[in-house]
């Protein structure tokens, strides 16, 4: 579920100088390698942004969602993409991909 890589993603970028401190260790030279570069950091709070639209707009505990609840859903993350794009003008052709598929199904 993008609910998961989202909360993952959130959690990573709040810990973020505790990773990068860790990574610079002298004991912890071995794993030099994965040390995270600005630029990835910065990849990875964009994702986040994109994929929080995701995370508020789960079905709130409820085990069977009802067509008449999920059209409205979908509208509002459609919504919300769009309203992204334009605060996030750099996210704008990643948003425009992912708003091609959803009104292939739409």
């Amino acid at each position: 579920q993008w609910d998961s890589v989202y909360y993952m993603l959130n959690c990573l970028c709040e810990i973020q100088p505790v990773v990068n401190y860790f990574l610079t260790l002298l004991e912890n030279s071995d794993l030099a390698w994965y040390k995270i570069s600005p630029q990835e950091w910065l990849v990875m709070q964009d994702i986040e942004v994109v994929l929080s639209v995701s995370s508020t707009q789960s079905a709130t505990g409820e085990s069977h969602l009802i067509l008449s609840g999920s059209i409205p859903t979908f509208e509002q993350f459609m919504l919300k993409w769009e309203t992204i794009m334009e605060d996030h003008p750099n996210l704008a052709w990643f948003i425009k991909t992912g708003l091609k598929w959803v009104y292939m199904y739409a």
